[in-house]
């Protein structure tokens, strides 16, 4: 098993910000291993989740590292940890069809959803003194058109894909894959609107 899983990310008092901050203004590698430390036990998981293997999970870490040196210097990040779970996974996956890619015809497993880059996962965190946790996110969604609250609860709550989507809905891939970006843009505005902190990647 890797040494780093068994780290304790408190160790360092800085914020995920300070440590990007530090590494964007500096280019010294210590400052982003120290922010990718913390959050290895995550990609690991990812990782393990789609190979089910630890050998291939434990090098896809290592790869993900690597891929993280050159994608960090050309994104704008605002949550480290949503964006560095969305890269993981799509390397993993993108990984995983390069390797198990068939001449004529390839599906994956039924249980793999894909998530573009800017397609964060849905995150919130709610108001301290906010008595009712549910209520803003159950309201936002409400609030949103049909198309968009069916699309957006699929996608992020039941993981089903842009395809299962399409399907169950009848419409096309396309349209699924707008709905979600319209319904999350709006989820984002209203939730804000509420007093509510999100990280949906964007």
């Amino acid at each position: 098993m890797l040494k780093i899983l068994r780290s304790n990310p408190a160790a360092d008092p800085r914020t995920d910000d300070e440590l990007l901050a530090q590494y964007r203004a500096s280019g010294e590698a210590r400052y982003l291993g120290a922010l990718y430390e913390r959050y290895m036990p995550m990609v690991y998981g990812v990782c393990l989740k789609i190979y089910r293997d630890s050998g291939k999970a434990e090098d896809a870490v290592m790869g993900i590292y690597e891929e993280l040196t050159r994608k960090v210097p050309e994104h704008q990040i605002d949550s480290f940890r949503g964006w560095l779970y969305v890269l993981a996974r799509n390397y993993c996956l993108m990984e995983w069809r390069k390797n198990n890619r068939r001449p004529t015809d390839f599906h994956p497993p039924e249980d793999m959803v894909y998530y573009d880059a800017v397609e964060a996962p849905f995150e919130v965190e709610l108001p301290a003194n906010n008595s009712s946790p549910e209520k803003p996110l159950t309201k936002c969604l409400d609030e949103l058109p049909g198309a968009q609250r069916q699309s957006v609860e699929l996608f992020y709550f039941k993981e089903k894909s842009y395809k299962e989507i399409a399907d169950l809905l009848s419409e096309e891939v396309g349209k699924i894959r707008s709905y979600i970006q319209n319904g999350r843009r709006n989820l984002k505005i209203c939730l804000e609107k509420a007093g509510v902190k999100n990280s949906f990647g964007e």
